[in-house]
């Protein structure tokens, strides 16, 4: 029920993700509201649905807080429920972000010695195999949660993308060690002692090109150059229109550069990382593509086995430091 467009877009979604095969999907909210898109549709796709009632929506505006007390049946929390009670494998949110990170949290539950997930994933179309977290959930951070962050960080790397040892970097403001504040120099100290492959500090002109796979930062870093590449990559792909025509070609021209910029349509959102289950969140703006192809990202994490090999990567990255 979440997003900027409800289930004008997520019921499309669902039947486009389960054409593509290998799920099947609860839609979680307004019973009448869901079934009376779904009439529109003519699709065998319909018999892989399900609809789970739920009561009310988390508002962007509200305290993910206040409204797991006051609205425990919005539809992210019954979302979650769905899953923690075995019936699901994972949730996908173009709700509130605060609200399905809080759903994450409490109903999942986080690994041993998390305090709080955190948000993560490729953002860049230009570096399509980098993850950069956190991505906006965790604004004040310490040393060791980017440790953690970093351990989470190249165990999708490895499992999702192949990568054997993916290079780790720190997110600064230059590349020389010894630069940035003191949340990167005593990261910095944590990193250089464990086992992970630290290469060092990189600066944001170097994420378009790939120089490490897994970036760490902190989420209030994190959520700017999130946001700014999302809004280049708009400006750019109207700036392409505007110059060339509304033709075919420079349509087709816009959106690749657009998907350069920024790669979050072709993933739909990232996953919730350091949580008890698979939880992918996207941007509320997004179309029914995107939503689609967020799904297809929840399956490839539950597919991969990511959330459970989550803990035993932490016990050993923090090992690694200990010793």
């Amino acid at each position: 029920m979440g997003g900027d467009h409800g289930p004008s877009v997520t019921v499309p979604a669902a039947l486009k993700a389960i054409a593509l095969g290998g799920v099947a999907i609860a839609l979680v909210g307004d019973r009448t509201a869901i079934e009376s898109e779904l009439a529109k549709y003519d699709s065998p796709a319909k018999k892989l649905i399900t609809v789970v009632p739920s009561e009310g929506v988390v508002g962007e505006s509200e305290s993910p807080t206040q409204a797991y007390r006051s609205k425990p049946r919005a539809s992210v929390f019954v979302c979650a429920g769905v899953v923690k009670a075995g019936k699901a494998k994972g949730f996908v949110s173009m709700g509130s972000t605060g609200a399905s990170i809080a759903a994450a949290t409490v109903v999942f539950g986080t690994m041993d010695g998390v305090d709080r997930g955190a948000l993560g994933g490729p953002i860049i179309g230009y570096a399509p195999n980098t993850v950069i977290i956190d991505l906006g959930t965790n604004v004040d951070t310490r040393p060791g949660q980017l440790l953690d962050f970093a351990a989470l960080g190249a165990l999708m790397s490895r499992m999702v993308y192949g990568n054997e040892s993916p290079r780790v970097a720190l997110l600064s403001v230059g590349s020389e060690k010894g630069k940035g504040d003191n949340l990167v120099k005593e990261t910095t100290k944590l990193l250089e002692a464990s086992s992970l492959n630290f290469i060092g500090n990189i600066e944001a002109h170097d994420l378009p090109h790939g120089k490490a796979e897994v970036v760490i930062c902190d989420g209030f870093v994190g959520n700017v150059v999130l946001k700014l590449t999302e809004g280049l990559g708009r400006v750019i792909r109207q700036q392409i229109l505007d110059e060339l025509g509304e033709t075919p070609a420079a349509r087709d021209l816009a959106q690749k550069v657009f998907e350069k910029t920024n790669t979050l349509e072709a993933f739909g959102g990232g996953p919730m990382f350091g949580v008890n289950g698979v939880a992918v969140v996207g941007h509320g703006a997004s179309g029914s593509d995107p939503i689609a192809n967020a799904i297809q990202t929840a399956r490839m994490v539950i597919d991969k086995g990511y959330v459970e090999a989550q803990a035993e990567e932490l016990e050993r990255i923090r090992a690694s430091v200990d010793h």
